[in-house]
């Protein structure tokens, strides 16, 4: 799994330093998920990041939840997802904007139902609203 995706961070993990201070080697992990060196190495340095499995060993190993392998994202609870959900529920209930809307898949030819583009547009729009009227806050 990258790294970056759009030139965003997507998540860090804290591998090297959760196992060098369980006293084991980034040696004993490699030869312990029979995985690569290198592939162990580009974890480290956050180039890649394990599958839940191999990541699930790697706490087994070291004896840790998986999710201290994992630095914290900093986030905090504003709500968003609950207003987000509101607009949802506000833009197909009182504006009528259905959920889904029929496309002609040409691979499969023929009709399925899909999310509603229009629908996406406007939730993204209110969510960019939101991220601004919640950051001037902040500042």
């Amino acid at each position: 799994m990258p790294r970056k995706k759009n030139n965003t961070v997507i998540q860090k993990n804290r591998i090297k330093e959760i196992v060098k201070a369980s006293g084991a080697s980034q040696r004993l992990v490699a030869i312990w998920l029979d995985v690569n060196y290198t592939t162990v190495s580009s974890w480290n340095s956050n180039t890649t990041q394990p599958e839940a499995e191999n990541l699930n060993s790697i706490g087994e190993l070291v004896e840790v939840d998986n999710r201290m392998l994992y630095e914290p994202q900093g986030r905090t609870n504003t709500g968003f997802a609950k207003s987000l959900e509101s607009e949802l529920q506000r833009l197909n209930k009182i504006e009528g904007i259905p959920l889904e809307v029929e496309k002609f898949d040409k691979k499969r030819g023929i009709v399925v139902k899909v999310n509603n583009p229009e629908l996406l547009k406007k939730l993204r729009e209110f969510a960019n609203g939101l991220k601004k009227h919640n950051s001037s806050n902040n500042s």
